[in-house]
């Protein structure tokens, strides 16, 4: 018997639902987990000896007809894919793509996902533009167990150990908001502050503060850890949570200890954005993926696409590098940038999926799977 099917009699008959099954190789934020590194450490299925071998299985819709839906990349966690599909949000069968719950959400759009402790937050938009809601449900059953009406339209999140955190849409308030994760109640709000790449490094947040530089901040409690002049934005960080890589209106990427603010090295090329798997650093410039020491910051390689390159990921002994609209997805070994395979259509604003042995290619319109 299937696990849905054991959840449907389960649930029939009043009794506790089983927890699903978590696969040993997950993806549950948006860059990966909460300190947006777009590594996944755990994936061995899917490596440079079977990504030759894998094809397109299945293909479903991201997103219905008014044009405030939006397809968002999707997530990999107790057994399902997680993704927007027409009005709402749904968990698929990741080998088939059959629908196993879904949850309506009127006249919205979908801003963020986020899989933790068997719940499912969603930050989404109204349609009008002025609201903005944070939803949790059951991530086995779509149940939901809260929503929460944000006070100012809101344009990130992410959620870290019991504590979902969004920052405010720069054209309203500027604020960085934390809520609990089981109820939804709000814990701290500080005024005046923005991640502009919001991410957690060990539980602790690097936000900007107008005109005062840089602070880190405490994720459960919002105190301020440390404080810089320096107007520091968190561009990602390493696996370990040791590290931000930080970028600032001086340009250059700069690696910095989360615990102090102390500078590890400074390198000239600047990036919006990183990708980290604790020996190497890699970003996206122009037409070309760069790869760097992530020691030193000295530069290693670098890897030309066919159109702007997007956001990299990493697993499996692989990087994944999106290019352009439907071009092709350049996939090469991470420690050499030696070409193993690729070819998928792809697109610089949606990094891919990779987890569980399977490949999650979206443009925002279609969600399609290899394996």
């Amino acid at each position: 018997m299937n696990s849905f099917l054991i959840i449907a009699l389960t649930a029939l008959l009043g009794l506790p639902i089983p927890p699903a099954p978590v696969p040993a190789s997950q993806w549950t934020q948006t860059g990966y987990g909460p300190g947006l590194t777009f590594y996944n450490p755990d994936e061995t299925r899917l490596t440079a000896g079977t990504v030759g071998r894998i094809s397109r299985r299945w293909e479903i819709t991201t997103h219905g007809a008014p044009e405030c839906e939006v397809g968002r990349e999707p997530l990999v966690g107790y057994g399902f894919v997680y993704t927007s599909d027409p009005g709402g949000v749904g968990a698929y069968d990741p080998a088939t793509g059959d629908r196993r719950w879904h949850a309506a959400l009127d006249r919205r759009g979908v801003t963020r996902m986020a899989l933790a402790d068997g719940v499912l937050v969603i930050l989404t938009y109204a349609c009008d533009g002025q609201h903005s809601f944070l939803t949790a449900f059951n991530a086995t059953t779509g149940a939901r167990i809260w929503e929460v009406p944000l006070s100012v339209p809101s344009q990130d999140m992410i959620v870290d150990r019991g504590v979902v955190v969004v920052d405010g849409r720069p054209d309203f308030e500027a604020s960085t908001v934390a809520h609990r994760l089981t109820t939804g109640a709000r814990m701290w709000k500080l005024f005046g502050t923005r991640g502009d790449g919001l991410l957690s490094a060990q539980g602790r947040l690097l936000l900007r503060t107008e005109g005062e530089g840089s602070r880190a901040v405490d994720i459960k409690t919002g105190g301020t850890l440390w404080s810089t002049r320096a107007d520091w934005y968190a561009v990602g960080s390493n696996p370990s949570g040791s590290r931000f890589y930080v970028g600032g209106r001086h340009g250059g990427l700069t690696a910095i200890d989360s615990a102090n603010g102390n500078i590890a090295w400074v390198s000239p090329w600047p990036s919006p954005t990183v990708t980290a798997d604790g020996e190497r650093v890699y970003y996206p410039r122009q037409r070309t993926v760069v790869c760097l020491d992530a020691r030193t910051g000295k530069r290693l390689w670098s890897v030309h696409l066919s159109e702007t390159a997007g956001q990299p990921v990493r697993a499996g002994g692989l990087l994944y590098s999106p290019s352009g609209l439907d071009h092709p997805l350049s996939i090469v070994d991470a420690a050499t940038g030696r070409a193993v395979q690729g070819g998928m259509p792809s697109s610089e604003n949606y990094p891919p999926t990779v987890a569980d042995g399977r490949l999650f290619l979206t443009d925002g319109n279609r969600l399609r799977a290899y394996y």
